[in-house]
């Protein structure tokens, strides 16, 4: 069998792709980090002998104030991996994120990944959408909270450290792509019922390493103090990681290594 993954060089693609490979399956990775775009690659690609298309490939983050980026990359290039693999017959699963879910979007990035929900139950009904809620792991993207973390010393939470989130293990994530892909669903979440604040998080990573937590008062733009899950979704069914031992497998791998 065999798969593409765009973005096959970001965190979770790198992950898929471990996993995949792991179960015989074929993976050829399309991210602009190897010098191809996948807008360009799925306008005249040709999908013969592909079993699935995972388009993980986006801009990212709430914050990102870059609407340029966000509208070729999440709406453009989603239209076209979305029309390739309706021509081919090939199916389609996309991330999408838990910003899409109503009343969760604060910024263009949720607006887009509503926008490709939306445009793929019309156009590809064969598709299916995996709403990602915050995910973490290991080697986490740059940026994101967790990185800033692991990474640094100093670390200032927005909020007061109120932001209630459900972070989901990078594994639970893997695991749910693979179910998207023998299912057929529309969309389905990925998400840990657990929720935890971002304090708390901050005080997870604290049992590990040294690390100062300055409490601000300030709330960001573009954020929100939780999000919620639209239990209306089918959330695949698996034993989400607690994010304690979440945290716990972070900073053995760091062991290991």
């Amino acid at each position: 069998m065999k798969v593409i993954i765009t973005g096959g060089e970001g965190f979770i693609g790198k992950a898929l792709a471990a996993a995949l490979i792991k179960r015989g399956v074929q993976v050829e990775s399309i991210d602009r980090k190897n010098g191809i775009e996948a807008g360009d690659f799925f306008t005249s690609a040709d999908l013969s002998g592909i079993d699935c298309v995972y388009h993980l490939a986006a801009q990212t983050s709430v914050f990102n104030q870059n609407q340029s980026d966000i509208i070729h990359d999440n709406i453009q290039t989603f239209m076209a991996v979305c029309n390739a693999c309706k021509r081919h017959n090939v199916k389609l699963v996309y991330a999408s994120s838990s910003t899409a879910t109503p009343g969760n979007a604060t910024s263009l990035y949720g607006i887009s990944k509503r926008f490709d929900e939306d445009y793929a139950k019309c156009y590809y009904p064969f598709a299916t959408g995996v709403r990602f809620h915050n995910v973490y792991g290991s080697h986490p993207r740059q940026g994101t909270l967790l990185w800033h973390l692991l990474n640094q010393e100093r670390v200032r939470l927005y909020n007061e450290g109120r932001n209630v989130r459900h972070f989901t293990y990078i594994d639970d994530i893997v695991e749910s792509l693979i179910y998207a892909w023998g299912c057929n669903k529309q969309l389905i979440n990925a998400v840990n019922p657990e929720e935890t604040s971002t304090l708390q998080l901050a005080e997870m990573v604290k049992r590990y390493k040294p690390l100062e937590i300055e409490l601000i008062a300030e709330k960001r733009d573009f954020d929100r103090v939780a999000q919620s899950v639209d239990e209306g979704v089918f959330t695949v069914p698996l034993p989400y990681t607690p994010i304690s031992e979440g945290i716990n497998r972070i900073f053995n791998d760091q062991t290991q290594k």
